[in-house]
């Protein structure tokens, strides 16, 4: 049995509810009369705005004005996004040519929609935008040069200056040229989009080599100074090339190059033979001078001190006047080796004659008549016999065989036993030093003039600065051979080296010392006149040993010359 229980308030309490309920609902619905009409006259005003540009973008669009509407379209689609306004927004894009922007705005609007008409025209604008090429520009430097696209399985061939049109997706593109280093580049190219490339391709480089002859001739290749041997990787195109150097007509030269082209060109000058004129000056001028302190020598009583300002003068006077003397006589232009022909023909006889007056007269005058005679007729034959002097280094060689034997029979004479200084009075044998002279010297210039003339003599050398290195061992190895002798333990002494005085043993040990140093220094210098024009990358060392005298500290403190071997160079 169900029971409905009823409650009941009081009269006065139930009339207050209700005046209060009344009030709630009078101010809610004054709320809503109050709120309601903005909110709702605001959306329909963007609505109504949207509306508008919607349909003023339609009036543009269809009058033409595509860029117009879109800013009306896209008004329209800010204010009330709607399918329709994208639609509209890539239907102009499409129109302007912005491709890429009305594919994105197609296919946002088939998101939602698939099934209608406005949906298939979207569908075939994408077809119709993936459909269109872009345009690959090619700009190159320079121009007919060959191009290769390939890419998304297709491949276009053509000439550079170009335009190439190819569908979206990735593409290498390979320009090349004949003599031309080739080039490439990967590119990604959309629908529709310009793509601009631009190629320098540089040269193939070539390769100039040049030698001149002389090696120290100075290079200059397109005006500038290059180095000697030249070796380089270069532009293709022309170069001009000169060269010059002492005693050689300069020389001028023009060569092409193409891309890839190796070109060893040998450079060699005319050389133009030096004239030999001042040395003859000054020999003839030195001869003088030394006549001239001669003659005025043998007018000085024999046991006479020299008065060294009479010689001075005597030597003075002869130079000046053998000087002006030879300007006068000797040509304008004689070729070096004839000129040094001649003085080595002019001193050997000088020499001949002196010797031989040493030795038959014994006294000063007899050297000064035979030395001058010898002088004359020396000179006669070098005139006469010039036309057959050999080259500069070989006419050097007869001279340094001649000097070397002079100084080598001198020293004979006290090797072999005769005393230089012999009696009691001690003094020097002039007849024995003029004989000793007078065969090694005849010696020595039959050996050099064999030495001069039996060789091949279309072989250039030995040169002039072989023979002088060759000279320079000859006497430091005689200096190193008195050296030993006179320090160790022959005629020396336990608190230094002994006196160097000219006996057998020393000049024993000066004339093996003389030969050592010769034959050592011709092997030394047997590569000296070899040309080696290859630029070394590295340093080279010198450690030739030579003999020489070498600085020694003895136990007092003094300081010795003591003979040992010696080296120099680049360590």
């Amino acid at each position: 049995m169900k029971r409905l229980l009823v409650y009941s308030f009081p009269p006065s309490l139930a009339d207050g509810f209700v005046r209060h309920g009344q009030l709630a609902l009078g101010f809610l619905l004054f709320l809503l009369v109050a709120r309601s009409p903005r909110t709702h006259a605001q959306s329909l005003d963007q609505a109504t705005l949207a509306k508008r540009h919607y349909e003023s973008g339609v009036a543009l669009f269809e009058a033409g004005n595509k860029e117009q509407a879109l800013v009306e379209f896209q008004l329209a689609h800010e204010l009330s996004p709607k399918k329709e306004n994208l639609f509209m927004i890539a239907q102009c894009q499409y129109h302007l040519g912005l491709l890429k922007e009305a594919r994105a705005n197609y296919q946002e609007f088939l998101a939602s929609r698939s099934g209608d008409e406005l949906a298939d025209i979207a569908r075939l604008r994408i077809e119709a935008i993936n459909r269109r090429p872009g345009v690959i520009v090619i700009n190159t430097v320079p121009d007919q040069v060959q191009v290769r696209i390939e890419g998304e399985g297709q491949v276009f061939v053509g000439d550079a200056p170009n335009e190439f049109r190819v569908l979206r997706g990735r593409y290498r593109v390979k320009v090349s040229k004949a003599n031309f280093v080739g080039q490439e580049r990967d590119i990604s190219i959309d629908v529709a989009e310009n793509k601009p490339l631009f190629f320098k391709l540089d040269p193939i480089p070539a390769r100039l080599e040049i030698r001149t002859s002389p090696s120290s001739a100075v290079l200059y290749v397109r005006g500038n100074r290059a180095q000697n041997p030249y070796a380089q990787n270069v532009e293709p195109g022309t170069y001009e090339i000169y060269a010059e150097a002492p005693y050689h007509l300069p020389r001028h030269e023009r060569v092409s190059l193409e891309p890839g082209q190796k070109l060893k060109l040998d450079f060699p000058l005319v050389y133009i033979q030096r004239s030999g004129r001042p040395e003859l000056i000054g020999f003839w001028t030195g001869i003088a001078a030394v006549g001239g302190a001669m003659g005025v020598m043998t007018r000085l009583a024999p046991n006479e001190p020299a008065n060294l300002s009479l010689v001075g003068a005597g030597a003075l006077a002869g130079g000046i006047g053998g000087g002006v003397m030879a300007a006068a006589l000797v040509p304008s232009y004689i070729r070096d080796n004839q000129a040094l022909f001649r003085i080595g023909a002019g001193w050997v006889g000088a020499v001949e004659g002196l010797s031989l007056g040493l030795a038959l007269r014994e006294s000063l005058t007899g050297a000064l008549v035979g030395g001058t005679t010898g002088l004359g007729l020396g000179s006669m034959a070098g005139w006469w016999l010039d036309r057959h002097a050999p080259n500069y280094g070989r006419v050097t060689m007869i001279q340094s065989a001649a000097f070397l034997g002079a100084a080598g029979g001198i020293m004979a004479v006290p090797a072999l036993g005769f005393c230089l200084r012999c009696g009691d009075t001690g003094e020097v044998d002039i007849a024995r030093v003029g004989w000793g002279m007078f065969a090694g010297l005849n010696v020595g210039l039959v050996t050099g003039t064999g030495l001069a003339y039996l060789p091949d003599q279309r072989v250039y050398g030995p040169s002039w600065q072989r023979i002088m290195l060759i000279d320079l061992a000859t006497v430091a190895g005689g200096f190193v051979g008195a050296l030993i002798q006179a320090c160790g333990g022959h005629g020396g002494n336990k608190s230094g080296c002994g006196n160097l005085e000219v006996g057998p043993n020393l000049a024993r040990y000066t004339l093996a010392g003389s030969l050592i140093g010769l034959a050592a220094g011709w092997i030394l210098t047997m590569n000296y006149d070899k040309r080696n024009d290859t630029p070394s990358e590295e340093k080279s060392t010198g450690t030739i040993l030579m003999p020489g005298p070498v600085p020694v500290q003895t136990s007092e403190g003094r300081w010795e010359m003591l003979p040992g071997l010696v080296s120099q160079g680049t360590f």
